[in-house]
């Protein structure tokens, strides 16, 4: 078993990482949670084996269990889909002691950790994500939330501002089994690996290249070289959130790639995945970068590569008018003071946070994905 210790202020605990350590998942709930009712909030897609593992191992325990589907589909992240686990989580008389535990991907993670995170004040989480993007990236952090409507303008419908709503409430362990991945669709894999290609730029060489050399036998699911890039990846993240667990400074690099992707994620008609925005979103930012002077052009072009033979996307699959993705970003959670901050990559290993982008730069940075030319609204600095 590989564990990496999170240390915080707040709350430390532990991820456990080892294939076949979901059917020890109520072992694990024991030690930090140990009451007789848990809530085990599901992804409907893996109910069929996980979910029963899981449901088996914490009965196994002792626990009188709660089985609570959900929908693992940013559509339903939404907070009528936390009033749903509100009035299960009532009908059940969960307490305060008593432990919400997440099983599937990001959205789940992170519905249920705002659940639990807010109901009677906090109870306990644990975190078991089925999918490579919550390995690596949802489950680790204590960032939970969910969507909610940017307001409407006369030329779009609202669309969904990422993340918006929400809470920090770290989990009392995550348990990372690899063994679930084999279940796990090819499209959504690819998308996970994506944060781990996202961690190596900004803060680990050494996995970038550990990703490159590798991609084959990640691409083959070699249950030995997952764990060690799911370790390694969870590394970057546990590092950072460790220095700033609010986001007041540094863990802000976390979001690399993440300005653009919010802003085209939501676009039904791109039909994108999470991980896919962040691919393009990489792209985005590195072509900023190297417009600004500080990206070799080299390494730009390696990390579309990667990217590239990872088989995720590097453009856009269609146009979108570049106004209207600058409109988007002018939301996100890193505008501060009305200020668009950006995360540029400056070498593979280190990238650092910039204020006062020029708009220019921004627009080329979409142009190099595909964003329709023509449409910004003007030179001036965001």
């Amino acid at each position: 078993m590989q564990t990496i210790d999170v240390v915080l202020p707040t709350q430390s605990h532990q991820i456990r990482i080892e294939p076949g350590l979901l059917a020890h998942l109520g072992e694990a709930a024991r030690e930090v949670a140990p009451h007789e009712r848990a809530l085990l909030a599901v992804d409907g897609n893996v109910i069929e084996p996980h979910g029963r593992v899981a449901r088996e191992s914490l009965e196994a325990a002792g626990y009188e269990v709660l089985v609570h589907e959900l929908v693992a589909d940013e559509k339903r992240k939404t907070l009528q889909t936390v009033q749903g686990l509100y009035a299960a989580m009532l009908a059940f008389r969960l307490e305060r002691r008593s432990p919400v535990i997440a099983l599937g991907g990001g959205v789940v993670g992170d519905v249920a950790g705002f659940a639990a995170a807010t109901y009677l004040r906090g109870v306990p989480l644990l975190q078991a994500p089925t999918t490579l993007l919550a390995m690596v990236d949802a489950s680790i952090g204590g960032k939970t939330g969910v969507n909610h409507p940017l307001p409407s303008d006369s030329a779009h419908a609202p669309e969904l501002g990422k993340n918006l709503v929400g809470a920090f409430w770290q989990p009392r362990a995550v348990v990372i089994d690899p063994l679930v991945l084999a279940t796990l669709a090819p499209r959504d894999f690819r998308c996970g690996l994506a944060e781990c290609i996202k961690h190596g730029v900004l803060a680990d060489a050494g996995l970038f290249t550990f990703i490159e050399s590798n991609i084959k036998r990640i691409g083959e699911m070699d249950v030995d070289v997952l764990a060690e890039l799911i370790a390694r990846s969870a590394h970057v993240k546990v590092a950072i959130v460790q220095e700033d667990e609010r986001e007041a400074g540094r863990r802000a690099l976390l979001n690399l790639g993440h300005t653009f992707a919010h802003a085209i994620e939501p676009i039904e008609a791109l039909d994108l995945k999470h991980g896919e925005a962040v691919a393009i979103g990489l792209c985005a930012a590195a072509r900023c970068a190297g417009e600004t002077g500080r990206l070799d052009r080299d390494v730009e072009e390696r990390i579309a590569r990667l990217l590239a033979d990872a088989g995720l996307p590097t453009r856009l699959p269609r146009p979108v008018e570049i106004e209207r993705l600058i409109n988007t970003m002018g939301y996100d959670k890193k505008v501060a003071g009305g200020t668009m901050r950006l995360i540029l990559p400056t070498a593979l290993g280190r990238a650092r946070i910039v204020s006062h982008v020029p708009e220019q730069v921004i627009v080329s940075g979409w142009r190099a994905v595909g964003a329709a030319p023509g449409s910004s609204r003007g030179q001036q600095a965001c």
